[in-house]
């Protein structure tokens, strides 16, 4: 093993500010505090204004790339971070997202070694709504057949090399860049997927308009259709978990025309 290798960090943790600037110091606080030393972090913002990253400023010297974008899409930020990650896998984080233990590294670390490189390291995460009470969902293959998309990306690790052979992430999708990915590794003959019971980042709950709700729905119908065909979009169309959307809506709707 060449001392390139040897020298790679095992992840490159890249930070997406998009929002909730005032929220990165967490973020990254989570990330310094990590026993385990290999990794590095780059943090893309899309705004040059000091009063928006001045969360940033007791970082900064822990911080290997700090780079400005003008573009706010999804998909090519994370491409901007892919372009400039040197380490064996990626992880995305956004501002108020946090490694919820010291040790969360120091676990993938021995998880990598102990399954020989895997290209998708898939954690269970705490799926959040507005009207109830977080809920951790564990993902496997079975999970997804049943109707059920790995979201989100942030309990998601990648090998870099992976998603580079694959052409990176596709901007065409404007929210689900990373939905499509793991469809993609999904495919893959030789793929090594691994799921994971535990929790390992936690999320600020940032309430998303209906837009955006509409346009992920939309997005996930068009890369199933893509990856998969017409029946298996249909097929997953039928099973989808249609109750709790009906359910949060109604929520919505109470909370809206009935609470004090």
């Amino acid at each position: 093993m060449d001392k390139e290798h040897i020298d790679k960090p095992i992840v490159s943790i890249v930070v997406l500010l998009r929002d909730f600037f005032h929220l990165a110091n967490i973020t990254m606080k989570s990330i310094v505090d990590q026993t385990e030393k290999s990794f590095e972090i780059i943090v893309i913002s899309t705004t040059e204004q000091k009063r928006a990253l001045v969360m940033l400023k007791p970082y900064m010297d822990k911080i290997k790339t700090l780079e400005y974008s003008k573009e706010e899409s999804l998909p090519l930020l994370m491409n901007k971070g892919l372009k400039l990650s040197e380490g064996k896998y990626i992880h995305f984080l956004f501002s108020g997202d946090v490694l919820v233990s010291k040790y969360v590294l120091s676990y993938l670390k021995d998880l990598i070694i102990e399954k020989k490189d895997p290209q998708l390291i898939s954690c269970a995460f705490l799926r959040r709504d507005e009207f109830l009470n977080p809920e951790a969902i564990g993902f496997s293959f079975d999970y997804f057949r049943r109707g059920k998309i790995p979201m989100n990306i942030q309990s998601c690790w990648f090998s870099i090399e992976t998603v580079q052979k694959l052409k990176n992430f596709n901007p065409r999708y404007k929210v689900q860049p990373g939905f499509d990915m793991i469809c993609k590794i999904f495919l893959k003959k030789d793929k090594k997927v691994i799921f994971s019971n535990r929790v390992l980042t936690d999320y600020q709950f940032k309430k998303r308009p209906s837009k955006l709700i509409l346009l992920k729905a939309f997005e996930n119908l068009k890369i199933i259709y893509k990856n998969f065909g017409l029946f298996k979009t249909i097929y997953w169309w039928a099973i989808h978990d249609h109750f709790r959307m009906l359910k949060l809506f109604m929520l919505s709707l109470k909370r809206a025309f009935w609470s004090p």
